[in-house]
């Protein structure tokens, strides 16, 4: 089976978002989204991007990697706007954990 977290962290005020520095806990998949605690939606700011291959998955190895997401991997309209709110969602289709994670961003 499939196991996805997801965490809406509160920045402290409304900022642009440049990059993303995400530490891994064993996650295969991290999308990112963002929104206003002002209202509306949450909109794609990194669509879903690999943390470890199916191989690294299935073996274990190197669940705790920073993977680094500058402004060429984000989408452009939401990056040049300001949000207060982050929705980071993970997953880890390769293999059965308990709950997949992911530490700092």
């Amino acid at each position: 089976g499939v196991s996805d977290l997801g965490a809406v962290p509160q920045l402290g005020g409304s900022r642009p978002i440049h990059s993303l520095h995400i530490g891994n806990d064993g996650s295969a998949f991290v999308e990112v989204l963002v929104g206003s605690s002002a209202g509306g939606g949450f909109q794609v700011l990194l669509p879903t991007a690999a943390l470890m291959s199916p191989s690294e998955s299935r073996a274990g190895a190197e669940p705790r990697r920073v993977r680094l997401f500058g402004p060429e991997a984000l989408v452009r309209g939401p990056a040049q706007l300001t949000w207060d709110r982050l929705q980071v969602v993970l997953s880890q289709p390769y293999c059965q954990v308990s709950s997949p994670g992911g530490a700092g961003y």
